[in-house]
């Protein structure tokens, strides 16, 4: 026998059970989407979007179809390791969301596991949430060296830890006692409470620094908490400004969020607390509070790829304001970047 043919048989009979070996590793998955949000726009396409496709939100290849029993299902292609998605309407606009309209983390699953998965969407990026979970937070009892009329901050993992948020300032109900209402952002929260900067924030009765409190969505919608002392009682006061679009590209539509990102949010492009609100003349308007000087931002519809642009699509330099020059601040937007 010719050396040459009997190497390629010995190739041969090594290269088969091989193939045959690594494609029976390789697994089925099935992902069933069995629930939708009741205001999801008739007719809408769904897709799945994950580290198999480059994330590419509208894959039209990982669009999913409608079974008899009405739910939406896709057939992956085989494979090993550990898989993640998310479930999109076709572009990032529209991701799939938590119950109160917050970022989910990446679904994800390990091949093999399970051939079938079931899944559910709580809310889309594009529409209000139905169905948002609360937790009120209450300050029973305030250290007696608590300045009066002093604002009382909420500092969290869900706001970046601003020790200063304006948008996250306790309220006083009618007895008097400081408290919060928050939606569900994520299962668990970790906070602390300030009176505006981290020299203020609450201590233990000894002036030591305290762990991280924590509290999670699962259980009771009030919780009652006290606060023995404060590091320093320097109090930081916030200023307000009412932001006012006068002016929207052609072609943004009613149902199109805007949203602002700057100093003021760790430049968050699709904070909902940084959500423009409509009034009744139809014009977008947000009352931002700020305990900056000055403020840098820009606009957008929920992430950087749909900043604002100039009118040749051009990036803008980072809006300017200073703080306490105005009350009001009118804003116009010529075009956003993926339009």
């Amino acid at each position: 026998m010719k050396p040459g043919i009997y190497k390629s048989q010995i190739l041969r009979t090594i290269t088969l059970p091989l193939l045959m070996l690594v494609f029976s590793a390789c697994h089925r998955q099935d992902l069933v989407l069995e629930q939708i949000p009741l205001n999801t726009p008739p007719g809408s396409e769904i897709y799945v979007t994950g580290n198999f496709n480059n994330w590419d939100p509208g894959d039209s290849r990982y669009r999913m179809q409608r079974d008899s029993a009405g739910n939406y299902r896709i057939s992956l292609p085989r494979g090993v390791g550990r898989l993640e998605y998310k479930f999109t309407r076709g572009d990032w606009t529209t991701v799939e969301k938590n119950e109160c309209g917050y970022d989910v983390s990446n679904r994800s699953l390990t091949y093999g596991e399970n051939e079938t998965v079931s899944n559910r969407v709580a809310s889309w990026g594009d529409t209000e949430p139905m169905n948002c979970v609360q937790k009120t937070i209450v300050i029973s009892h305030l250290p007696d060296n608590t300045p009066e009329n002093a604002e009382i901050f909420f500092a969290s993992d869900i706001n970046h830890w601003n020790p200063g948020d304006a948008f996250f300032i306790l309220q006083k109900n009618k007895d008097g006692n400081h408290y919060i209402t928050l939606d569900k952002m994520a299962e668990c929260i970790y906070f602390k409470f300030t009176l505006g900067d981290w020299e203020t924030v609450e201590t233990s009765p000894t002036v030591k620094d305290i762990e991280n409190r924590e509290i999670c969505f699962s259980n009771s919608d009030t919780v009652y908490l006290k606060v023995d002392t404060w590091k320093s009682v320097k109090v930081k006061r916030s200023q307000s400004v009412l932001l006012l679009i006068d002016k929207l590209p052609e072609g943004t539509s009613d149902n199109d969020p805007v949203y602002i990102a700057g100093s003021f949010n760790n430049w968050d492009p699709g904070h909902k607390s940084y959500r423009f609100k409509t009034d009744e003349k139809g014009r977008r308007y947000l009352n931002l509070r700020t305990d900056q000087e000055s403020i840098t931002f820009k606009l957008t519809r929920g992430n950087w790829r749909t900043v604002e642009t100039t009118l040749s699509g051009k990036d803008i330099p980072d809006r300017s304001f200073l703080t306490g020059q105005s009350d009001t601040l009118l804003l116009r937007v010529d075009r956003w970047k993926d339009r």
